[in-house]
């Protein structure tokens, strides 16, 4: 690690805690603000540590439920593949925020991924149930419509 690096990961860890925290507040009082602070916070602990990954996870989650984010949550997701965390859990928040977005498509690719993934998955059952329903509206849509496209770019 270089020179002070440790600290900075000792600084990230508790930056990455007092985000939590204030989303744990947004939580409880159900106000936005706190939620726009804890994403700072998590930015914040990003901006010493980028490898940091449980706060990508945190963070993610954070854009895709209780900011509405879901562009912002894929980002987050997607950078997180082939890292150390669960990879069918992140896959399964990918498809949930490409789903929020209206990218059927890409949301029915990253659930198969995760119905496949490993055994002791807990969002199996889930996954496989949210799999068949956007199948169903990917069947549905009219085919002068067909699916978004994905914005181009990384991801």
């Amino acid at each position: 690690m270089a020179q002070g690096g440790w600290w900075r990961h000792v600084r990230a860890w508790w930056i990455f805690q007092r985000g939590l925290m204030l989303r744990w507040l947004g939580h409880r009082t159900v106000r936005r603000a706190y939620y726009e602070a804890a994403s700072d916070a998590f930015s914040a602990a990003l901006a010493l540590a980028p490898d940091y990954e449980d706060v990508y996870l945190a963070r993610g989650l954070l854009y895709w439920r209780e900011l509405q984010r879901p562009d912002l949550a894929v980002a987050d997701f997607s950078a997180l593949l082939g890292g150390h965390v669960a990879q069918a859990e992140v896959f399964f928040y990918r498809a949930m925020a490409y789903q929020a977005q209206g990218h059927y498509a890409a949301a029915a690719e990253d659930l198969r991924v995760a119905v496949a993934g490993a055994a002791g998955f807990p969002w199996r059952r889930n996954a496989a149930h949210q799999l068949q329903t956007i199948e169903a509206i990917l069947e549905d849509l009219p085919p002068q419509l067909g699916p978004p496209s994905l914005p181009s770019g990384p991801v």
